[in-house]
């Protein structure tokens, strides 16, 4: 039978390799967060053109 501090000890080792794991993948979804933020982001010039566009587009009578 193993002694109870052996037991603990791979408990502790277990749960800090799986803390490193999740602490990776954390660091991988905000890498991939900033990636879509930066193809989100709507810049002032682009918001100026576009509400232009649709006022263009609302003068045009179809």
């Amino acid at each position: 039978m193993v002694p109870i501090e052996i037991m603990l000890v791979i408990i502790l080792f277990v749960s800090f390799f799986i803390m490193y794991l999740m602490n990776i993948r954390i660091k991988q979804l905000r890498k991939e967060l900033d990636d879509l933020r930066d193809r989100v982001t709507i810049t002032g010039e682009e918001l100026t053109r576009l509400s232009e566009d649709i006022e263009d587009f609302k003068k045009i009578k179809i």
